[in-house]
């Protein structure tokens, strides 16, 4: 137990003893010998109340490295926040970032995930009825650009992609989509898989098959960008069994 630590956080969180006491209901002469080191080791469950009151945790009141940062915190309220897919779409994300850190320290073949939905109604794949393969693929030039797969297991998409088709995309969310290219979006728990160009300065979505309207991008807060689609790609372990 560091007195001086804890001196520190109370100073940052604007705290004075006479604080902390009414808030986690510990006598004021126990935490002045505390706080002044005249008690170098204090009961756990005291320290504990102390850590709930400041919003903190154990390992700050030593010389160790917290194990959830203050930056953290103010993220984890917003997450918990969220609704359900957008919470989904977040871990999607964090899986997909580690899984390219992972990647991009191997050599030879290299470990992505393949999405799979199982809900595809007028265009739109329900973001919750994913289903997730871990594949294996060999590092070429549209692999190493690719962050994950989409196995097309509908003709929703034909002529441009047919059935059966594994499309490779590249998480781009930093990146404005430029005309013509092709982008997955998300909107409220939906995938859409389009063309991006512009009519009139007018974002819009155009249908790979041609049978869906243009679709506005009203808003693009609505949209959230998922992935630019980099090229085709053959994976047999999926493909075979079809």
């Amino acid at each position: 137990m560091n007195y001086k630590k804890l001196k520190e956080i109370m100073q940052t969180k604007k705290f004075t003893v006479e604080d902390l006491s009414k808030s986690s209901r510990i006598p004021i002469g126990t935490l002045s010998k505390i706080v002044c080191g005249i008690t170098p080791n204090p009961r756990f469950n005291t320290m504990e109340e102390v850590a709930a009151s400041l919003n903190c945790s154990l390992d700050e009141f030593s010389n160790r490295e917290p194990m959830i940062p203050y930056d953290y915190e103010n993220y984890i309220r917003k997450f918990k926040r969220l609704p359900a897919h957008q919470k989904e779409y977040i871990k999607y994300v964090i899986n997909l970032e580690y899984d390219r850190m992972v990647s991009l320290k191997s050599s030879g073949k290299k470990s992505m995930k393949c999405f799979e939905f199982t809900s595809v109604e007028d265009g739109l794949a329900d973001y919750g009825s994913q289903k997730v393969h871990d594949v294996w693929v060999e590092q070429n030039p549209i692999t190493k650009e690719c962050t994950f797969f989409v196995w097309v297991r509908t003709n929703m998409l034909e002529p441009k992609f047919c059935r059966n088709s594994i499309l490779g995309f590249q998480y781009m969310d930093g990146r404005f989509p430029k005309h013509g290219e092709i982008w997955m979006f998300l909107r409220s728990g939906y995938l859409y898989i389009g063309r991006y160009f512009k009519r009139h300065g007018v974002p819009l979505l155009r249908s790979l098959n041609g049978t869906i309207d243009d679709e506005e991008i009203t808003s693009v807060m609505d949209y959230k960008r998922v992935g630019r689609f980099v090229g085709t790609v053959d994976i047999p372990e999926l493909t075979s069994i079809v």
